[in-house]
């Protein structure tokens, strides 16, 4: 990937927040170093990005009345292309699948909405998970934190019941009912999840591990879990982002301020290196190569970091934005 330029969602005023919405950082292609950030989309804490095949950019607006919209960078500025509710409250998480974007509504539910000519139309259904977990605090109820499309499939990621639930793309959305549910051991909290090697990792929020699972024929296998750090640390942490490397995985761990780099080993997730971030509340983390680019929500902040083939850090270089939640590369 060669994107010059990223789309940052942050949370703002609306929830407590200090971002201006939806921005764009500029990037070297060749040294990765961040540059001038704008224009601005003000709107209100747009927590998550997700970018169509057109360059659409998809937003969730984690607020109580949910809703999610569809927007284009324009003449120095941005052309909103649509608006629909979300299914639920606080929407943190987007998906697309053919026709469709999957909205993980940490309130409670999955909205699946219609796109008609990339943009976002309408809400077509909303599928409910039950249940609850160990931790009162976090896992009273169902609180479903991110999607993710396999194939003919999409597996839904419940923080709040330790589930991941398959359901089947269909041609009226998803099938009501999920046609698998795996069920992880309680406490783990699932949060994102990332595919690599044809497999399945899923970072535990509230364990601070990764889960691993093979996919197969659309179905997933057995849980295998690994830490989410290389090094123990006698506080607890709340790893957020997972994505795909070219080495192998990154996770983001917030509290311990740190990217932990994970080889993938015989299908398992191997943690092999802490980097120390210098900013607080990794939020999310996208790799673009050896460039990695963080949203350190709490020191206002986009972070680069740049790696060697040792996976030291080579270089940095920062964008000031407020409460930066989402990075996404254009």
């Amino acid at each position: 990937m060669t994107s010059s330029v990223l789309a940052v969602g942050s949370y703002t005023a609306a929830t407590g927040g200090r971002g201006p919405g939806v921005a764009l950082v500029r990037r070297d292609p060749r040294t990765g170093r961040l540059g001038a950030v704008g224009p601005v989309d003000d709107c209100p804490s747009p927590s998550f990005l997700v970018a169509g095949a057109d360059g659409t950019v998809h937003a969730a607006h984690e607020v109580e009345e949910g809703f999610v919209s569809s927007r284009r960078p324009a003449a120095g500025g941005w052309e909103l292309l649509g608006e629909a509710p979300s299914g639920g409250s606080s929407p943190c998480h987007l998906s697309l699948a053919p026709g469709l974007l999957l909205v993980a509504n940490y309130g409670g539910g999955v909205g699946v909405l219609d796109l008609r000519d990339g943009a976002v139309a309408r809400l077509r259904q909303t599928l409910h998970g039950n249940g609850s977990g160990p931790d009162s605090e976090r896992q009273e109820a169902s609180h479903p934190h991110s999607t993710r499309v396999l194939g003919e499939q999409v597996a839904v990621f419940d923080l709040g019941t330790d589930e991941i639930r398959v359901h089947a793309l269909t041609g009226e959305g998803l099938s009501a009912d999920p046609v698998q549910t795996v069920h992880l051991p309680p406490g783990t909290g699932p949060r994102h999840a990332a595919v690599a090697d044809g497999r399945l990792f899923v970072a535990g929020e509230l364990d601070a591990s990764v889960t691993s699972l093979a996919v197969r024929d659309g179905r997933l296998g057995d849980p295998v879990t690994a830490p989410a750090l290389a090094v123990g640390v006698p506080e607890r942490v709340y790893p957020s982002e997972i994505c795909p490397a070219p080495w192998g995985l990154v996770v983001a761990n917030r509290r311990a301020e740190v990217l932990t780099l994970h080889e993938v080993v015989d299908g398992m997730a191997r943690p092999v290196r802490d980097v120390h971030l210098g900013a607080v509340n990794p939020r999310h983390v996208v790799a673009i190569g050896r460039h990695l680019y963080v949203a350190a929500q709490d020191s206002d902040r986009i972070v680069h970091l740049a790696l060697d083939d040792d996976l030291t850090v080579a270089d940095r270089s920062v964008a000031e934005i407020g409460s930066p939640a989402c990075v996404l590369p254009l």
